[in-house]
């Protein structure tokens, strides 16, 4: 058995857990590299502008884009009230994402996992993570005992209900970017989850 991280250990674990990949990507524009990594550092959606001048190089139509992206706190609460319907347990005292804090840290996490998706669609990429930054997830989440099972399931039905909000609008090549960057998020976590 290997000793509990520190705090500063899991800290600095959280820090390379960074996994969104594109930034590095050469066979993205250099500008459009610079956009996504500024909005990554600051841990938020695209503006409008950005999204647009994002979609300029990837010919994914901005207007439908921007309009999902206003639905994003609203996607991840409805896969969050589907993962609790299901799984109810969760949340209360024993189940894995109780107390509060560590259910929210679970819901940020997929709010912060459709925003790297999103990016990725504005890019017109559905390659998206990094694979060291993957790897410290995975070691991070194996420490903190996170329910990966449960967040494949609320990260399936934000796909599910991402795909269904933009398809309204969303032309079928763009809603299907999203829905193979999110298939290629899911299948990465996937892995997380030990062989039985």
């Amino acid at each position: 058995m290997t000793s509990p991280l520190s705090s500063e250990q899991i800290r600095a674990l959280a820090q390379r857990a960074q996994i969104f990949g594109l930034l590095d990507r050469q066979s993205l524009n250099s500008d459009l590299r610079a956009t996504l990594a500024q909005a990554n550092h600051e841990t938020r959606l695209l503006t409008a502008e950005e999204i647009t001048f994002s979609c300029q190089h990837s010919g994914v139509k901005p207007a439908p884009l921007i309009q999902l992206q206003s639905q994003v706190p609203g996607l991840v609460d409805s896969a969050r009230e589907a993962l609790l319907a299901q799984q109810p347990d969760l949340v209360r005292p024993g189940g894995a994402l109780f107390p509060q804090e560590r259910a929210d840290a679970c819901w940020r996490d997929c709010f912060h996992f459709l925003r790297i998706s999103l990016y990725a669609v504005a890019a017109g990429e559905t390659r998206f993570t990094d694979p060291a930054g993957l790897d410290a997830m995975q070691e991070l989440y194996t420490v903190l005992k996170v329910p990966v099972p449960a967040l494949l399931v609320a990260l399936t039905q934000l796909r599910d209900l991402a795909c269904k909000a933009y398809s309204k609008d969303g032309p079928h090549q763009d809603v299907s970017l999203l829905e193979r960057a999110l298939d290629h998020l899911i299948k990465k976590m996937s892995g997380f989850q030990p062989d039985h």
